[in-house]
């Protein structure tokens, strides 16, 4: 029995320790599994994003819609304090007319800029100008980090909860058959595209907008994907990656398309490899003023400003500010007057103020004159280095400081502030105290640094051409230099002496020569071109370069301007050119003496064509003194025999042989010429024209016309320039009117007209721009108060101002040793010097040259020849 009993417990426990080995087991395995059950939200599940219902319009996970743009304004930089009122008006105007249910992020993304244009784009056809195009790219790539920008708006609405409807529906009989849960959702679709298309059309009138949405792209297989540009906007923002996003075929789960990145929360939590930091806009000044953050879309940082706005109805907003009145006006009295109900205590002073500003408020409201809303601005930084995380952190919140307003780097709240951050998300991080739309308008990023087209925009130039010239401008942004308005490449460059118009010249010049095939014709006066058209000239063989001093002592440069009579065009072109010698030597040709002159025009051009026909080629062309010898009239012959060898200056226009050679690079330094006054200047004038005329075939050509003023006292050179301004663009060339004499443009009788016909401008500083006369010049070439202070302002020599209709810039050449070497060295010891090594080393004078001043060509990279 005993035994019995033994074996039946033993057996007992023999299963119950079975069952406790079963027991532990399993629970060892649920604790094995724990880790790979947690409930702890990831970064996809911190996020709003649910599905993609339309193209650009996202549903969020509490039901809300959501819809971005892209935009861009005015650079308000050259703006007048009225300009930029008027803006904040319209925004005021576009966005008071939100309500309950709406908010509005609005994003402003300081990013690094593209680096400088890639050496394959550009044509340089010589080792010198290619090795000044390399200096630049070194010279920007030593300045670091390049920034611009872009704005994003978002706009969210949360349409009412289906019980808050239905409660709404039971106060009205209405026999219209329910609809189901499908259409009511398509109809707030539709509604909600209605009021974007709205919202869009609004700010239009201060804005360029465009819809953030996908585009097809065609893949090597033929298949088609969608890329889509708001999905990769709102990756930027979640993770800082900026990288095309697909749109899955199922454009369901969005929270885990953008959101895959690990997340570390703290005080400065990560995100993938991303530390991140923000910073809280709070504490704002007593008043505000249009663009009063301007400076903080401007600073030389990666980040994100991010202002979120969530709009009330206009009685929601009057019972928040009758509370906020309420408080105040308990304040105004002590509690013990309060309780004994007399007046005898001291005011408080600081709370009737603020009871006035409730009351104007209210008042604003009640008008419909502005919304109110809760505003929150944060500054969102994210890098690989966390010490530079936390080192801009610091200057943005002491930039801010410097704005007049208050600044927290957020630490507890850093992940709340960041979420809130992000488009669409409006319940994290709210600011409590409401805002008005006005306000709102001024704390908006509006101005847009305006830097140009990254590429050429005429049309004529090969597609995704280089801008003429890489230049810097404010706040580490590039600027990119383009003369053109799209077809229209004619520019007018104006400025007091000693401003640094002759180096811009000389480094315009150098730099058109990236283009393939292009030709560059310049008239210089005072040589400051010549250094650089020597060192052209050196390094091309003696192909491209060419310097003529035209009617100078030591240049036996001459001509014989009716060597080509082979066209109707040429010797129409002949028959006015003598027309306008005999009118500057007093002589009112007649009908008669017209037909004289075309006689023997025409007679010439027969015994030339029956020579050339007979003898073959090789007689001489025709020359002026064929032309006086032949003529019938003595009153022509009479006033034309001056120009020929018999007169004092015959060796200028009655030479056998034409000794004018054109490139594509020729300089016409005329400052002699012009001294020998109209008679014989004219004519020279009118010759080297019509050369320049007769090789434009098409390439891209530029003429560049130092001290154009000069040449503009004559009503005949003046008919010319404006010939030119209206039709050399049709033949890819532009013309540039360069001149340091403000009265002379001004009393010229023509500059209304250049102005009107030159797409581009360029501004000198100049120091005097505030006088009267000065500034009244300015504002006949539309400049405005502001823009007349920034020219006031201007750094000589190193400053300058662009003009179009495309945008307003002040930009700084940025230029190093080696172009200053060339374009910067047109003092008179520095050509005298030059001449001197160009006579003793000749093609070999640059290094000569740039060893005196510590350079060398060769450390600016092999040169490679380009063919067009």
């Amino acid at each position: 029995m005993i035994v019995t009993i033994t074996t039946i417990i033993a057996l007992l426990g023999l299963v119950f320790l079975l069952l406790l080995i079963q027991r532990i087991r399993e629970a060892d395995a649920q604790v094995t599994l724990k880790k790979h059950r947690s409930q702890d939200a990831g970064l996809s599940d911190l996020l709003i994003y649910a599905a993609m219902v339309e193209d650009g319009v996202i549903v969020g996970k509490n039901g809300s819609l959501i819809a971005a743009w892209i935009y861009s304004g005015d650079d308000q930089a050259s703006s007048t304090a009225p300009q930029r009122e008027a803006v904040s008006f319209r925004i005021n105007q576009a966005l008071g007319q939100l309500g309950t249910g709406w908010m509005v992020h609005v994003d402003a993304v300081r990013r690094r800029a593209a680096g400088y244009p890639a050496p394959g784009l550009s044509h340089f056809p010589d080792r010198l100008t290619a090795a000044l195009d390399e200096e630049r790219r070194r010279l920007f790539e030593g300045l670091g980090t390049m920034y611009d920008g872009y704005f994003v708006v978002t706009l969210t609405y949360l349409p009412p909860l289906v019980a808050q409807r239905k409660f709404v529906e039971l106060m009205f009989d209405d026999d219209q058959v329910d609809v189901t849960a499908q259409d009511r959702t398509r109809g707030l679709v539709e509604q909600f595209k209605r009021d974007c298309a709205s919202f869009e059309s609004r700010l239009s009138s201060v804005f360029r907008m465009q819809r953030l949405c996908g585009h097809s792209l065609m893949l090597e297989d033929g298949s088609t994907v969608t890329h889509d540009e708001f999905l990769r906007w709102l990756q930027r923002c979640v993770t800082g990656l900026n990288q095309p996003v697909q749109l899955p075929s199922n454009p369901m789960y969005l929270d885990a398309v953008i959101g895959g990145q690990e997340l570390w929360t703290g005080v400065i939590p990560k995100i993938g490899r991303q530390y991140m930091q923000v910073v809280a806009i709070e504490g704002f000044p007593l008043e505000s003023t249009p663009g009063m953050l301007t400076a903080l879309g401007e600073l030389p940082i990666e980040y994100r400003w991010s202002s979120r706005f969530i709009f009330m109805e206009p009685h929601e907003a009057v019972q928040a500010l009758t509370r906020y009145r309420r408080k105040w006006k308990q304040k105004i009295r002590g509690f013990l007057d309060q309780i004994t109900n007399s007046h005898t205590g001291a005011l408080d002073q600081d709370a009737m103020a603020m009871v006035e500003d409730a009351d104007a408020a209210l008042a604003e409201v009640n008008s419909g004159m502005v919304g109110m809303g809760y505003y929150t601005s944060v500054v969102v930084l994210m890098d690989e280095d966390r010490a530079e995380v936390e080192r801009s952190a610091r200057r943005i919140e002491k930039t801010l400081h410097q704005l007049g307003f208050g600044a927290r780097i957020e630490t507890l709240n850093t992940m709340d502030a960041f979420c809130g951050s992000l488009p669409g998300h409006g319940v994290e991080n709210v600011r409590r105290p409401p805002l008005n739309t006005m306000n709102l308008a001024d704390l908006l990023p509006t101005s847009t640094i305006w830097t140009g087209s990254m590429t050429a925009p005429c049309p004529m130039y090969p597609p995704n051409a280089p801008p003429v010239m890489q230049c810097v401008t404010h706040g580490a942004t590039p600027f990119f230099l383009n003369l053109h308005v799209r077809d229209v490449g004619h520019t007018l460059m104006l400025g007091p002496t000693g401003s640094g118009k002759s180096t811009h010249v000389g480094m315009l010049a150098a730099q058109l020569r990236r283009y393939a095939g292009m030709s560059v014709y310049v008239f210089d006066k005072g040589q400051s071109m010549y250094p650089l058209a020597a060192a052209i000239r050196a390094h091309t063989l003696g192909q491209s370069g060419l310097h003529f001093t035209v009617a100078g002592d030591a240049n036996e440069l001459a001509f014989c301007p009716l060597q080509f009579l082979e066209t109707k065009g040429d010797r129409a072109w002949a028959l006015e050119w003598i027309d306008t010698m005999l009118a500057l030597n007093g002589v009112k040709t007649t009908p008669l003496q017209r037909n004289a002159i075309a006689e023997t025009v025409m007679a010439l051009h027969a015994n030339e064509a029956s020579h050339d026909h007979t003898h073959g080629l090789g007689r001489p062309p025709v020359s002026l003194s064929d032309f006086v010898n032949m003529v019938q009239d003595e009153a022509i012959r009479e006033a034309l025999t001056q120009y020929t060898v018999s007169g004092a200056l015959g060796h200028l226009l009655d030479a056998e042989r034409d000794g004018l050679a054109l490139a594509d690079f020729t300089v016409f330094e005329i400052e002699e010429l012009m001294g020998l006054g109209d008679k014989y200047a004219l004519p020279t004038l009118l010759y080297l024209f019509r050369r320049i005329e007769r090789s434009l075939q098409g390439q891209p050509s530029a003429i560049i016309v130092d001290e154009a003023w000069l040449m503009l006292g004559h009503p005949v050179i003046r008919d010319k320039i404006r010939e030119w301004l209206k039709v050399l663009r049709k033949a890819n060339c532009l013309v540039v009117l360069a001149t340091q004499s403000l009265t002379d443009a001004a009393n010229s009788g023509i500059l209304d007209v250049i102005v009107e016909s030159t797409a581009t401008k360029i501004f000198l500083p100049n120091v005097f721009a505030r006088d009267e006369d000065t500034s009244a010049l300015y504002r006949r070439m539309g400049l405005n108060s502001r823009q007349i202070e920034i020219l006031a302002t201007a750094i000589p020599k190193r400053q300058y101002y662009y003009s179009s209709e495309c945008g307003y810039r002040l930009y700084d050449l940025a230029l190093g040793p080696l172009a200053l070497a060339f374009v910067g060295a047109s003092d008179k010891e520095s050509l005298a010097e030059i001449r001197s090594l160009v006579a003793k080393y000749g093609a070999a004078w640059t290094d000569e040259w740039l060893t005196s001043r510590g350079l060398r060509l060769c450390d600016y990279g092999p040169y490679e020849e380009v063919t067009a």
